[in-house]
């Protein structure tokens, strides 16, 4: 079982798999979403591809819903290359992304 820190607001993001490997994608009306390069698993709109170690700021999350054992929860970063807000889900989060430890006000002072 892998272990998991609670992020925080600031917290940085790395993307940690191959280049081209998920993107985000502009969905009509309701934001940019990230998608994983699968079969058909495809959502319609602008796609902005991802590279590795690509790094992104955590801003928050929303708790969209709550079953017995599931909940499904919205995670809303920032694109560092880009200032694009973005969301994605828990599990894609902990499948294509790693952590940093230090925030983003850290990595600026430097």
């Amino acid at each position: 079982m892998s272990q998991f820190r609670e992020l925080k607001k600031g917290d940085l993001v790395i993307f940690n798999r191959k280049s081209g490997s998920g993107s985000f994608v502009k969905v009509l009306d309701k934001g940019l979403y990230f998608m994983p390069a699968k079969k058909d698993m495809r959502l319609e709109g602008l796609k902005f591809p991802i590279r590795q170690n690509e790094v992104f700021v955590y801003t928050g999350y929303k708790v969209l819903d709550i079953a017995k054992n599931d909940r499904v929860i919205k995670i809303n970063l920032i694109r560092e290359s880009t200032n694009q807000i973005c969301s994605l889900s828990e599990n894609d989060l902990h499948n294509y992304f790693n952590y940093y430890v230090r925030k983003y006000q850290e990595v600026c002072a430097q």
